[in-house]
């Protein structure tokens, strides 16, 4: 039996290592692949325990805005995020969370980045007749404020839908109560619900309800039904009886329709303020 010709011998050899080298490069796409999806999951559990209180469960809102659209105003980029994370974001309720690493902060920040790439919240309703219930029929001007028109005591609904999803804008007009943002100014007792209502009783026998603006060791400031200010100091209180659940705002549950909550919806959930233009985006170092 003849001998193979030497090169046919070398190109068998080179077989195996052609092979364990496609296989080498499988493998690390792979470990990359799982490795993205293990970050995904680490940061979901994260956002669930630090974060799903104030932002919502999915990050669609509550006491602190939404995370399901892409550009975040104070964290354009994923540096950003997670500086935005671990340090907070000075003169609002967002506080740092200090009890976290900065790689569970990366961690975090590839969960709520990938919130904004969920597919767009579908949401029936006309938002036109929206605004026209807003202007007209819910009378909600002459409380509330959007770019600058209306009076502007109440919630500031300029951006309302980034903060709010469909759902929590629903549940804003039928029990408005039942959601209460959070005082981002600095108090004495820390971060407290904005807008709670209270009704005190002064020595005198008079009754004042109204919603909180303000409140320390020594003085109360409540703003009334009325929308006038009341600066009360606490020693000349005989009693102060706080209602939590209860709101300034009346329900809308019987005064508009479904399909009229629909529309009003819709109109809310188009406030969004001046979006920032999109950004270049990183990947985690």
């Amino acid at each position: 039996m003849r001998p193979l010709p030497l090169f046919i011998i070398t190109s068998l050899l080179s077989l195996p290592s052609l092979s364990a080298a496609q296989t080498a490069g499988d493998s690390g796409a792979g470990t990359r692949v799982a490795s993205a999806d293990s970050n995904l999951a680490a940061g979901k559990l994260l956002f669930e325990s630090q974060c799903a209180r104030c932002h919502g469960a999915g990050g669609t809102g509550g006491i602190g805005p939404s995370f399901t659209h892409a550009h975040l105003r104070h964290a354009p980029t994923d540096s950003a995020l997670v500086q935005v994370i671990l340090g907070g974001i000075p003169g609002t309720a967002m506080a740092g969370l200090w009890n976290l690493s900065e790689p569970e902060a990366w961690q975090l920040t590839s969960y709520i980045r990938s919130l904004g790439r969920l597919p767009p919240e579908n949401i029936p309703g006309d938002a036109a007749h929206g605004r026209q219930l807003y202007q007209g029929a819910g009378r909600c001007g002459s409380c509330h404020i959007i770019r600058g028109q209306g009076a502007g005591w109440a919630p500031d609904l300029t951006e309302v839908g980034l903060r709010l999803g469909a759902a929590l804008l629903r549940q804003s007009l039928t029990e408005p109560g039942a959601l209460q943002p959070v005082s981002p100014l600095p108090s004495a007792h820390g971060p407290y619900p904005a807008y709670l209502m209270i009704e005190v009783t002064t020595r005198s026998g008079a009754v004042i309800r109204g919603s909180r603006v303000s409140e320390d060791d020594f003085t109360l400031v409540l703003r009334g039904v009325d929308g006038h200010l009341h600066s009360l100091d606490k020693q000349a209180l005989r009693r102060v009886h706080k209602l939590p659940g209860e709101s300034p705002m009346p329900s809308y549950a019987a005064t508009l329709s479904p399909s009229e909550l629909d529309d009003v919806v819709a109109f809310l959930a188009s406030q969004r303020g001046d979006q920032d233009p999109p950004s270049g985006t990183e990947t985690t170092p």
